[in-house]
């Protein structure tokens, strides 16, 4: 197989749906790093290259906003998507470029629009930016839910993407305006959505399933996880999921193990990989405290390059220990990878 083909390439939907399978059957789960910029997105897929693990970058309409010079997340989205492209060719492992958390407030306003402008894009002729997109309705009725899922279906679908989706529930902690602890999931709930995907021909193989099991995003609220109700739900549905684990940031490994024994084959982590990433800053400059840093001599320290290179390395370190975590390290064959779907390459 030559150099260029085995870089990290542009995945159709088939193929991420291929990675979620083998990891499924494999009992690991993917990182999923939140980035917001040329730095952390660097940190992110050096962190998955060093563990040799697939995995997701993603962005959430924070990030877009800020990317943007009038703040707007479509715009936003575009950039730091053709940035992370472009990023994902210098690297040998599978990366999978997602958009995170579009609540159901921001739909009109930022996931719709910016499905619109990539398929004008992609019939235009420019190569695909984002392979998988995440529509949070957890604070919907659960009904209401599911009827967004059917309007944005056809939308991801002409994009050639994988929809990521919540059933019911709410997580923990006030980024999700719950000041308490998180509501589950039921499998009444995840009933209906599962039945909104298999009404339009697909299965569970096709699109990501969130559901609440004591999640809560950031660490301001001390999950209180349940991973055991991941297979009640399989159980209780007679379906297989692939489930994603939101909100994987200060939760204990025995429970992210439980959780991905159960079904989990993507873990969202931002805080802490934020965390890692200032810290290492901070180190960084606390360490160059003392020694000489006039304007001339302190270059070296405050030049945004050296500590930014800092940052980087911290984070990229925490993403690869995030992967020997959820059992992915070691599993990014690229080459098989590619040669299960594409037997012709060579």
């Amino acid at each position: 197989m030559s150099e260029t083909t085995s870089n990290a390439f542009v995945m159709t939907s088939a193929e991420v749906r291929h990675l979620l399978d083998v990891a499924h059957d494999g009992g690991y789960a993917y990182p999923a790093i939140n980035v917001s910029n040329l730095d952390t997105a660097i940190a992110a897929m050096q962190g998955l290259e060093q563990a040799n693990s697939a995995g997701f970058v993603q962005v959430s309409i924070g990030a877009a906003k800020q990317a943007s010079p009038s703040g707007d997340p479509v715009d936003g989205s575009i950039i730091i998507g053709r940035l992370m492209r472009d990023l994902r060719k210098l690297h040998h492992v599978p990366i999978m470029l997602h958009t995170d958390h579009c609540h159901a407030d921001y739909v009109d306003t930022w996931l719709k629009p910016l499905l619109v402008e990539l398929k004008r894009l992609r019939d235009a002729g420019e190569e695909k930016i984002f392979d998988s997109f995440m529509f949070d309705g957890s604070h919907d009725e659960i009904h209401d839910n599911a009827a967004t899922i059917r309007e944005l279906l056809p939308m991801v679908q002409a994009v050639d993407g994988v929809l990521e989706v919540e059933a019911g529930g709410k997580w923990g902690g006030m980024e999700d305006g719950v000041a308490d602890k998180a509501v589950y999931s039921t499998p009444e709930d995840v009933a209906v959505i599962q039945r909104t995907f298999t009404d339009a021909g697909l299965d569970e193989d096709d699109y990501l399933l969130a559901v609440a099991f004591g999640n809560a995003h950031g660490t301001a609220v001390i999950p209180d996880l349940k991973p055991e109700l991941l297979a009640e739900i399989a159980e209780k549905t007679g379906v297989r999921n692939m489930y994603v684990f939101h909100g994987g940031s200060g939760s204990s490994d025995a429970d992210v193990r439980a959780a991905v024994k159960d079904g989990v084959v993507k873990m969202n982590v931002d805080t802490d990989t934020q965390y890692e990433f200032t810290n290492g800053i901070d180190a960084f400059l606390v360490a160059a405290d003392g020694k000489q840093r006039s304007h001339r001599e302190g270059k070296k320290f405050f030049d945004p390059r050296k500590w930014n290179a800092a940052g980087r390395k911290a984070m990229a370190e925490k993403v690869s220990r995030v992967a020997e975590l959820l059992g992915s390290a070691g599993h990014a064959d690229a080459v098989s990878y590619r040669s299960v779907l594409d037997p012709v390459v060579s």
